[in-house]
């Protein structure tokens, strides 16, 4: 009866090469970005209109508001036809196209600085910029369209409930183990140039750089890093049951860690001294192990194809 279930709670995953699926998730990550900025700019906005800002010029404030808004749409305009790519490598043209003219209109801005006697390259926005639309979109554009010029196709993966649902937890765990580690070295980089003992003010709040306070940031890199890990062994078991245990075996690990954290600060500070994320990933990485289980003990994907009718699509990689 529950293989039945499952059967006909079967759904084909949308294929795709290790470049799409890498594309997707730059995608998702952009979107993100894009409509935290947004929100930014609209609270500028709204902000300057209601008098709510500290006193200054006004046209000086609602053309940097329309700045973050335009800069936001442009992130947000990316990430969609990201994921239209990623989705279908046949449509990948407009988003490769979008990521070239980015990148000439950067080159054209810094030989313009070059020209009034301003090297802006290392200005963070021009080199971030640079970063992400030049050296990783542009290069996953092409990759995608090269794979589709040479008729490479992705793995076409029937899923279950259970599976689709760890799929799109496995692929939070690598949003945000990506977003951490980034942060990580971020601030690492702007605290090289602080010597030992000094403080320097990071988002408006002030930090002493130490040894302890390089620790952490390692200790977080790590995190992030074994985040990144388990994600990747998340999607892979959820394309592929029978290999599963190595990210139950990683979520099993969190998950007791995490409630020995939370038995710890209750025993210490009590109920109220538990904070919120700790719960969070507490439930979080429970609610992995159970459906990780769940798809453990499922019927292997040829047994399942093979009752529903349906056919494998064979492929070299996971989507």
């Amino acid at each position: 009866m529950e293989d039945e279930s499952v059967i006909r709670d079967l759904e084909p995953s949308i294929p795709r090469t290790p470049a799409q699926a890498v594309l997707r998730m730059v995608s998702i990550l952009m979107g993100i970005l894009g409509a935290v900025v947004l929100l930014g700019g609209v609270a500028v906005l709204v902000g300057n209109v209601m008098g709510l800002l500290p006193g200054g010029d006004l046209w000086t404030t609602v053309t940097f508001g329309v700045m973050i808004v335009v800069a936001a749409g442009l992130l947000l305009l990316t990430a969609a036809l990201g994921i239209v790519a990623s989705n279908n490598s046949a449509r990948v043209e407009p988003y490769r196209f979008l990521c070239y003219l980015v990148g000439l209109a950067v080159l054209v801005a810094i030989v313009w600085g070059w020209g009034v006697g301003s090297f802006i390259l290392f200005n963070p926005i021009v080199l971030s910029t640079t970063i992400v639309y030049v050296l990783i979109c542009s290069r996953l554009a092409d990759k995608v369209k090269e794979e589709h010029d040479n008729g490479v196709r992705g793995e076409t993966f029937l899923r279950s409930r259970h599976q689709r649902v760890l799929h799109l937890l496995s692929e939070i765990i690598i949003l945000k183990g990506v977003v951490t580690l980034v942060a990580v070295l971020v601030l690492a980089s702007a605290l090289v140039v602080y010597g030992e003992g000094e403080r320097a003010l990071i988002s408006g709040v002030p930090v002493t750089v130490s040894d302890t306070l390089y620790d952490v940031l390692a200790v977080g890199g790590v995190a992030a890093g074994v985040g990144v890990l388990a994600g990747a062994l998340g999607i892979r078991g959820s394309n592929r049951p029978q290999k599963i245990v190595p990210f139950l075996v990683v979520a099993g690990l969190s998950f007791a860690f995490d409630l020995l954290q939370v038995a710890g600060m209750f025993l210490e500070r009590g109920l109220l001294g538990v904070t919120f994320d700790v719960i969070f990933d507490l439930l979080f990485m429970g609610v992995c192990v159970y459906l990780a289980v769940r798809v453990m003990r499922q019927p292997t994907p040829e047994e399942l194809a093979a009752a529903a009718g349906v056919a494998l699509v064979s492929g070299a990689e996971d989507a």
